[in-house]
C-alpha cells in the first residue's frame, strides 16, 4: 500500500465524533419535543417519522460530505467511520445502562443506518464526479 493510499486516523475520528455529536443532539432535540413519556406511545409510523428519519437524513448528508471530500477512498472512510461510530455508540450506551444493551428496535435501526451510509456515500461520490467534470 502506498503512503498516499492510507486512511487518516484523525479524519476518521473527526468524522465519527462530529456525526456522534450531531446525531445525539438531534435525537435529544426530537425526544424533548415529543416528550420522553410519549415515546413509548408512538405507533411504528410515528416512531419512524419522528425518531428514525431525521437522524437518517442527517447521516446521509454527513456521509455525502465525507465522500465528496475524498471520493477515491470514500468507501473505506465510510466503513471505518460507520464501524467506529457503531462501536462507540454501543459502548457508551452499554456503559450508561450498566449492561450490554441491544435496543429492541435494532432490526430496524441497523439496516437503516447501513442504508444511510451507503446512500450518503453514493451521493457524495456522484457530487464529486460532477464537480470534477464541471471544471
Amino acid at each position: 500500500m502506498w503512503h498516499g493510499d492510507k486512511l487518516r486516523t484523525s479524519r476518521i475520528v473527526k468524522y465519527t465524533f462530529i456525526m456522534f455529536v450531531l446525531l445525539t443532539a438531534l435525537s435529544t432535540f426530537t425526544s424533548v419535543v415529543i416528550g420522553v413519556d410519549n415515546l413509548a406511545a408512538l405507533s411504528f409510523g410515528e416512531y419512524f417519522t419522528y425518531q428514525l428519519m431525521p437522524p437518517s437524513l442527517l447521516a446521509v448528508a454527513m456521509y455525502a460530505l465525507m465522500a465528496k471530500r475524498d471520493s477515491a477512498k470514500a468507501w473505506r472512510y465510510t466503513a471505518s467511520v460507520f464501524l467506529f461510530g457503531f462501536s462507540m455508540g454501543m459502548l457508551i450506551l452499554s456503559l450508561l445502562m450498566q449492561e450490554l444493551y441491544i435496543p429492541p428496535t435494532w432490526f430496524v435501526e441497523l439496516p437503516l443506518s447501513v442504508a444511510s451510509a451507503i446512500v450518503g456515500t453514493l451521493i457524495g461520490i456522484k457530487c464529486s464526479i460532477k464537480s470534477a467534470s464541471a471544471t
